[in-house]
């Protein structure tokens, strides 16, 4: 079954971070990020409730929407300078899978297939997305596993397509993300709905503010200060396991956190929701490190991606990446919260100090010595830029719900760079901070124990600042 297109098919432009994520595509590093949402079956749901929601997924009548439509574009140079257009046609029945778990059809056997489905790379002669109907949970579930290629969203938007298009109640009409049709306003009517090939926007920056910015650019990079926190810069991070080869194959693993409990020690301890999240995967970082005798004496680094979206831009990548310290050399839960607030706080304080004309531009500065390591292939063989990524997504607050079946977790899956064998991203929905771990196989062989590690690491931080309090 196709889907006939009534758009024009005129080529854009990649933007120069999204050709990139091309570029540095391997057998070994797919460069797609992906969804994993889990449903609870309504109770009286039929037999065939299954087919009733990959039927109108496959909806060959309605028109596919941007960017679930693109794909890329034979052109001249297409190799160094990459193009999309809109597909005439866009095949659902391939796009849109159907899969059932074998019994007994629990985390462990969900994480298999998806650790599987994720290791796949993209058809790059078609539309570069797939989304997997998942039966045969356990407890009445179901789930669906959309991936897509990062050269055409970032985590933030791709989150924010895969559940704009589901209802706020379970009697309340959705669609698919790829027909769903963002409503039309004079707002978005002036604006591009994609934003591909993205320009560097300089204007109110007069000639001669151009020295001082300059040098408040650079200032991190010159260590002239060594009374204050200093702000991390690329390829400050010492080498563990974590920076080794990276092969095709995946580990995928899941964590809940109450939002409630993370918001709670957040006000308690006068740190960040993001605050918390980092300490909490840096204890389970330095577990599992310390667990396999390869933890470092200095202190690991983050790469923590940024948004640098504007309000109601949408497709192609706006993120930009700070650098922040894990703190992994310090024993005490608070001791550690307290070392990587200072060292996030650091950073912002350096970023959102710039011009916002600047900002993008910077970040891709300093994630350019970076980005040239990725695309050597190099990544395994030189001192790492950072240990680890880490991203915090804002998600949907309220509950939402598809043909009646309430979603009950949304976790994100990243990517594995070169040289950067794991990825944690969390979301926050209804109440629940989801935490996705992206691992390479052959690298994190007990990816399964970081998510225990994380869990008994918030109970620490709590119970730490629960005893300071009585």
């Amino acid at each position: 079954m196709r889907a006939e297109q009534t758009i024009p098919t005129k080529k854009q432009n990649l933007g120069l971070l999204d050709t990139t994520f091309l570029h540095i595509e391997t057998r070994d590093t797919p460069m797609h990020v992906a969804a994993l949402l889990i449903y609870q079956l309504p109770e009286d749901a039929p037999e065939n409730f299954i087919q009733q929601i990959v039927s109108p997924l496959r909806d060959k009548h309605k028109a596919i929407q941007a960017p679930w439509n693109l794909k890329l574009a034979n052109s001249t140079f297409a190799s160094l300078v990459p193009k999309v257009e809109t597909a005439k046609q866009v095949d659902l029945s391939y796009h849109v899978r159907h899969s059932a778990l074998p019994l007994p059809g629990g985390e462990r056997e969900l994480g298999e297939l998806v650790s599987r489905l994720h290791g796949q790379l993209l058809d790059r002669s078609a539309p570069l997305w797939t989304c997997n109907v998942i039966e045969g949970l356990s407890d009445g579930r179901f789930a669906l596993y959309i991936k897509m290629h990062h050269a055409l969203t970032d985590g933030i938007n791709g989150i924010r397509m895969a559940t704009r298009c589901l209802a706020n109640i379970a009697e309340g009409e959705w669609c698919s993300p790829w027909h769903y049709q963002k409503p039309v306003t004079k707002k978005t009517e002036s604006r591009s709905k994609q934003h591909f090939g993205r320009r560097l926007n300089l204007e109110g920056l007069e000639l001669k503010n151009w020295p001082s910015i300059f040098s408040e650019a650079v200032r991190p990079y010159l260590r002239l200060s060594r009374n204050s926190e200093p702000v991390r810069i690329p390829f400050e991070a010492p080498n563990c396991s974590l920076n080794g080869p990276v092969t095709s194959a995946r580990r995928v693993a899941t964590q809940q956190l109450d939002m409630a409990s993370v918001k709670a020690l957040a006000k308690k301890s006068g740190s960040s929701v993001n605050d918390i999240f980092l300490a909490v995967c840096s204890t389970a970082i330095q577990r599992h490190l310390r667990a396999i005798g390869d933890l470092p004496e200095t202190p690991l680094v983050a790469g923590v991606p940024i948004s640098l979206r504007e309000h109601g831009e949408e497709g192609g990548n706006a993120i930009g990446f700070l650098w922040a310290s894990l703190a992994t050399n310090l024993n005490k839960p608070k001791d550690r919260l307290s070392a990587i607030k200072a060292s996030m706080t650091a950073t912002k304080t350096h970023l959102f100090g710039l011009p916002k004309a600047l900002r993008s531009a910077y970040t891709m500065a300093t994630m350019a010595p970076s980005i040239g390591v990725l695309l050597s292939g190099m990544g395994a063989r030189t001192k790492p830029p950072m240990n680890v990524t880490i991203s915090n997504v804002p998600g949907p607050d309220k509950k939402l719900y598809m043909e009646g079946a309430e979603l009950t977790a949304l976790y994100p899956i990243s990517i594995p760079f070169q040289g950067l064998a794991l990825n944690i991203t969390c979301i926050s929905y209804a109440g629940k901070l989801n935490i996705g771990f992206t691992g390479s196989r052959d690298s994190l062989p007990s990816l399964q124990r970081l998510s225990e590690y994380a869990n008994e690491a918030m109970s620490e931080l709590e119970l730490a600042f629960n005893e300071e309090t009585r």
